[in-house]
């Protein structure tokens, strides 16, 4: 009897531990509507992916604490989906979704009222949750208020942590501009509302960043360092990208980049300078020094771990820079090379594959694209490899369609 108690207890004790969290119904999208429907509710669906990151972090780390369970349950008819499974790919086409994770409330109509994207703590996704419960701040209201002329300083406040939630950059960075220009630079340089600056996302050579540059130590100390490099770098980097393709002496693009590097430290200089170089030779039609160099840096990583993953990086550049995929003569090139690397049973025989995979598709020649697609796909299924990124299967459909 005394065995029983215990084990009852414990189960008791079980359940209470695992309780804590978001409970996510376990039936389908249409059952959840139903649900939500009858008990006057919001469907909360996650959005997510195996492979995705930010969605493991939030299972594992924010759904699971007990502040964001018990407002989570109490308010709304909880969901998970895999957008690539099952139902998942149509729902995720049906709203929208193009990132994960992707945070969805829906209405018992099956109308999304709200959004929330990326990995967050807990304190804003309940934040979020809260937005999405009162129709007044919910992001299709605020944008109506917008696009019918609001320009209230509280207002734009509000609606750039909407858009913000929604790690919606372009409308974050016109919100930003409007509301520094209603009040000033200085006024949100402080911790608690720098985001509004880094919101802006002033280009390089604006008298804002100019502002910004000045005040980089000062910067420096109130944010985070990957706000701060992001801040600075991102809009150097774009810069220095714009300068390289319009720039036709490759001593002027060193001097441009080393003004740069004065201005705000560039980490890894060297891999800068290669970089915007690579850019340089692609917009001056200097294509076999660019693939020259490129197989010379990934060849003195040979023996390294690294080495395919390097190859298959220079192949997939190849294939996506319009200049280089229509040359014949560098496609061939880098078919032979990769043809050497796949007899390399032991290290090259899975990237090999998938390389070889994709230059046949490039050239249409859809037997031997087909043939190595399938090489690859069971080698790496056997290796533990993960076959279900969006990138196999869309390289599959690609195949099959030619």
């Amino acid at each position: 009897m005394k065995k029983i108690l215990v084990l009852v207890i414990a189960t008791f004790m079980c359940s209470g531990l695992f309780a804590q969290g978001i409970e996510f119904d376990h039936g389908t999208f249409n059952e959840a509507l139903a649900k939500a429907k009858k008990e006057n509710k919001l469907i909360f669906m996650d959005c997510y992916t195996t492979w995705c990151g930010p969605c493991k972090y939030l299972s594992k780390n924010i759904f699971t604490q007990k502040e964001v369970g018990d407002f989570y349950n109490k308010n709304f008819v909880n969901l998970k989906m895999d957008c690539e499974k099952g139902e998942g790919p149509a729902l995720a086409s049906k709203y929208g979704v193009s990132s994960y994770p992707t945070l969805l409330f829906i209405d018992g109509e099956g109308n999304a009222v709200h959004k929330l994207v990326g990995g967050m703590p807990a304190e804003d996704l309940i934040k979020g949750a809260k937005a999405a419960l009162d129709p007044s701040m919910r992001i299709g209201t605020l944008k109506a208020k917008y696009e019918s002329g609001n320009r209230d300083l509280e207002f734009l406040m509000t609606y750039l942590g909407a858009v913000k939630a929604q790690y919606d950059r372009e409308n974050m960075a016109i919100l930003a501009k409007e509301i520094i220009k209603q009040t000033s630079l200085e006024k949100y340089m402080n911790k608690e509302q720098f985001y509004v600056i880094s919101a802006a996302n002033f280009p390089y050579g604006s008298k804002e960043f100019d502002f910004l540059l000045k005040n980089k130590d000062k910067i420096k100390e109130m944010t985070e360092p990957y706000e701060y490099g992001s801040l600075f770098g991102g809009a150097i980097y774009k810069h220095l990208d714009e300068y390289a393709t319009k720039c036709k002496d490759l001593n002027e693009l060193d001097k441009e980049i080393e003004k740069c590097n004065n201005q705000f430290t560039l980490e890894g200089i060297d891999d800068v300078n290669k970089k915007f170089a690579y850019t340089f030779y692609i917009a001056n039609n200097q294509l076999q020094t660019w693939y020259d160099l490129k197989v010379e840096n990934a060849e003195a990583l040979k023996g390294d771990k690294k080495y395919v993953y390097i190859y298959n990086g220079i192949c997939d550049e190849i294939l996506r820079t319009p200049q280089l995929a229509n040359s014949k003569e560098i496609v061939d090139q880098f078919l032979e090379a990769a043809k050497k690397i796949t007899a390399d049973r032991e290290t090259g025989l899975i990237m090999g594959n998938l390389m070889l995979a994709k230059l046949y598709l490039q050239k249409k020649e859809k037997a031997k694209a087909l043939n190595s697609f399938t090489i690859f796909f069971d080698e790496n299924a056997k290796a533990g490899g993960n076959n279900t990124h969006p990138s196999v299967s869309n390289l599959k459909v690609a195949i099959d369609n030619l």
